[in-house]
């Protein structure tokens, strides 16, 4: 039985932009912080009127205008989002509706947030093997402006909105998802936390992620007998330019191999990574990557994937 292959991604980034570079006596800061450290210039941001699900079905469109895409085929819709519709019914029963998928299909929404594409991966992969599914999408969208406190230095200037969406069949060359490497800080809950407005303990997210990613990375490669140059390309969530920086230094990385492509549009949360991976289709037979998505729980999630 052939292993679900990740074949494709369409992507949404709204086009309205906010420069940090307009914001920075509002804050105290100079330019260099705000492009060394943070490395987001502007953020996209969405329409005041677009919801998750909006953005969502933007991403499909793009999908179809780059790949084949079997709508009526789709039996596992996931939406990745923190930042849903309404809380009642789940944006991926929204999305549903609004395809007009069959009656057959498996809806159901993954709230997680910077890690939510490594797992949701994970979790659609081994749902499609388990059940014998051929076609699934999995999707995601964390429109932060929603929560962000425009007033607070620690998130103002750094998330952006977007949305992806990708196509996972058993048929047609795509990326296999080889092993995941995964886990959960205890007693880190609060470094990233949410009732009315987003609160970020930045220091706690930076700690976090350079004592845990590049260890789950080397556990990841080494279970899987590879090293760091038999990856094409590690995709790092990119949380800041300060963070992929130390990853880098830590995992002994060089920088063409760990892109850092936010600068322009900022940390779009779960939509991060896939965003990132959407113009590596098609790669060659064999090359492998490492996906490693961190950030609200404190959670992370490294997965190895190869284009077969």
């Amino acid at each position: 039985m052939m292993m679900p292959r990740l074949q494709g991604i369409g992507t949404c980034i709204p086009p309205n932009r906010v420069s940090n570079l307009d914001r920075l006596s509002d804050f105290g800061l100079d330019a260099s912080f705000v492009l060394e450290k943070l490395g987001v210039r502007q953020r996209a941001q969405k329409a005041e009127n677009e919801r998750t699900s909006d953005l969502c079905l933007k991403a499909v469109r793009d999908l179809q205008s780059r790949h084949s895409l079997p709508l009526g085929q789709i039996e596992l819709l996931c939406v990745v989002t923190q930042n849903p519709d309404c809380r009642i019914p789940h944006t991926a029963a929204i999305v549903h509706q609004a395809l007009g998928l069959a009656k057959h299909c498996m809806t159901f929404d993954v709230s997680q947030g910077c890690a939510g594409f490594t797992h949701g991966m994970a979790i659609v992969a081994a749902m499609m093997k388990s059940h014998g599914l051929q076609h699934a999408l999995l999707l995601t969208c964390d429109p932060y402006s929603t929560i962000v406190d425009p007033a607070d230095k620690n998130t103002a200037l750094l998330f952006g909105d977007a949305a992806t969406a990708s196509y996972f069949s058993h048929e047609g060359p795509g990326y296999v998802l080889c092993d995941i490497e995964f886990g959960t800080v205890p007693g880190s809950a609060d470094c990233l936390r949410c009732e009315e407005r987003l609160q970020m303990d930045g220091r706690a997210v930076l700690m976090n992620a350079a004592h845990e990613v590049p260890a789950s990375i080397q556990t990841l490669l080494h279970r899987n007998g590879l090293a760091t140059s038999d990856i094409e390309a590690f995709l790092f969530h990119p949380g800041s330019r300060r963070i992929i920086e130390l990853l880098r230094s830590d995992l002994s990385l060089d920088e063409d191999r760990t892109p850092f492509d936010v600068e322009q549009h900022g940390n779009t949360v779960s939509s991060s990574i896939p965003l990132m991976l959407a113009d590596r289709f098609p790669a060659r037979r064999g090359a492998k990557l490492v996906l490693s998505g961190f950030g609200v729980g404190f959670t992370w999630a490294s997965n190895l994937i190869e284009f077969l």
